[in-house]
């Protein structure tokens, strides 16, 4: 597969090694710009990350650059990304999964909290241990089997609002359990709903501590199956 990132080389060299590790899939990594592919925020300091706009900037950079086209990619990024341009708080995201491209945002990964940063907050073991878990758990959502999951969703316990994040896995030692925030939030603030329950230990820094050495529970272990992409 192949790992592109915006000026990200320490991060991309991971990333590689924790999807080696954990799906035995083997990466080329490409420094990438693409600072005309998402749409600004302006409210938020943020972009929307427009995943239909991103794929095709990615299919051009590999046929520009000569890579086989077929390839599966994962793109790391600095912006702060959100899934849509509504100007809705609650839509910012670490990463996204359509198909075999998957992109994971390195923003809200660099302090105790989920508050977007260009500085380093944390200790630099912590930041990249962050974005090996997302980068494998968003390669996951394409490798991994999506039966047996449940519906993720946000839940913004004040507003109601609601977010629905896609298929997930039920066992929380798992990498492709759900995270929607670096802490747990507060109940009152909000919680994920995995299918119909409620569950308030949705936070990245927790699921990094209880994570598997091997990172995936045995059914998801079970049911990866690598496409040709991959190769």
């Amino acid at each position: 597969m192949l790992i592109v990132h915006e000026n990200m080389p320490e991060e991309a060299a991971n990333v590689a090694q924790a999807v080696k590790s954990t799906y035995g899939i083997d990466s080329v990594i490409e420094l990438i710009g693409l600072e005309e592919t998402f749409t600004p925020i302006p409210k938020f300091k943020g972009y929307w990350h427009s995943s239909i706009r991103v794929a095709g900037a990615l299919r051009e950079f590999t046929t520009e650059s000569g890579k086989e086209t077929g390839k599966a990619i994962l793109l790391l990024t600095h912006r702060d990304l959100y899934l849509g341009d509504d100007n809705q708080e609650d839509n910012w995201i670490f990463g996204y999964n359509t198909g075999n491209i998957s992109v994971v945002s390195g923003a809200r990964m660099k302090r105790e909290d989920n508050v977007p940063s260009d500085e380093l907050h944390v200790s630099r073991d912590l930041y990249l241990s962050r974005l090996k878990v997302l980068g494998v758990h968003e390669i996951g959502h394409d490798v991994i089997n999506r039966e047996r999951m449940q519906i993720a969703t946000w839940v913004n316990a004040k507003t109601g609002y609601e977010l629905n994040l896609g298929p997930h896995c039920t066992d929380n030692t798992c990498v492709m359990y759900e995270v929607v925030d670096i802490k747990a939030p507060p109940q009152t603030d909000g919680y994920m709903r995995l299918g119909t329950e409620k569950r308030f230990d949705a936070s990245l820094d927790d699921l990094i501590r209880r994570l598997r050495p091997d990172y995936l529970c045995t059914d998801c272990r079970d049911s990866v199956k690598i496409g040709a992409s991959y190769e």
